[in-house]
């Protein structure tokens, strides 16, 4: 007997598949929508809405002209967040911005990196530009922000725009626009350099959160990860409601 699909079971179905490297190809593509339209026998618009929903959810993502691709942001020993999470970085409140206190970039190997982003492979001679960013809120510590980005991608970063917007300085000069973003907040422990800019002991918590930014081809464009001072932070969340 032919299953019968309503959105809700197909969209699971399929996400059931992409996890399984069962749905896409080597390169990560769907099949076309003729070809799950006549594999799942549903209507074109039960498709599109279950697609719709994995695209929602951030399981897959399309590029104009060329179909849908496999993102799926699950990987092992996380939770997914499936909602508009967000960190205030520059924290707009009453006119108060963060400021970068000190800045300093190099560029590393594979075995220099402190950290590496999730389900992504290098080659052994891949270069980074790591960027490293002291940043204070009020004129007290708030953050340290550590970033690698990758150089064929973005080319050469000049000094002066380590002490504002990366992303402002990469869209405007670059013409890079980030189209998605991964982002997993864990907690971590304070190194030595860490506790002596917050004028914390070494070993206190911190919390950490870390970015994987992807261009709208799916090319990973940066991973950074951010530490904060837990005692002035702030979380924020906007969430859609469907009317």
């Amino acid at each position: 007997m032919t299953q019968k699909w309503n959105i809700e079971s197909l969209a699971e179905d399929l996400i059931k598949r992409s996890k399984q490297g069962e749905l896409a190809n080597k390169e990560g593509k769907l099949p076309s929508e003729n070809k799950m339209l006549n594999h799942y026998q549903v209507s074109r618009y039960s498709l599109r809405e279950a697609l719709n929903k994995l695209s929602k959810l951030g399981y897959i993502y399309k590029i104009q002209g060329r179909g849908s691709y496999i993102h799926d942001p699950q990987y092992q020993g996380t939770s997914a967040l499936h909602s508009n999470l967000g960190y205030r970085e520059d924290l707009a409140m009453d006119g108060k911005k963060i400021q970068t206190v000190t800045a300093k970039q190099r560029l590393v190997s594979l075995d220099e990196l402190d950290f590496f982003p999730g389900n992504q492979e290098f080659s052994t001679d891949q270069k980074f530009i790591e960027i490293l960013r002291y940043r204070s809120l009020l004129d007290k510590p708030y953050l340290i922000e550590r970033s690698y980005y990758i150089p064929e991608i973005v080319g050469d970063i000049p000094e002066a725009a380590l002490y504002g917007s990366m992303f402002d300085y990469l869209a405007k000069e670059k013409k890079l626009k980030v189209s998605f973003i991964d982002k997993f907040i864990r907690c971590d422990l304070l190194t030595s350099d860490q506790a002596q800019f917050f004028h914390l002991d070494k070993g206190m918590p911190t919390l950490a959160v870390r970015d994987d930014s992807y261009l709208r081809e799916g090319q990973l464009m940066a991973f950074s990860k951010i530490s904060y001072d837990y005692r002035d932070t702030t979380l924020y969340m906007h969430k859609k409601i469907d009317e």
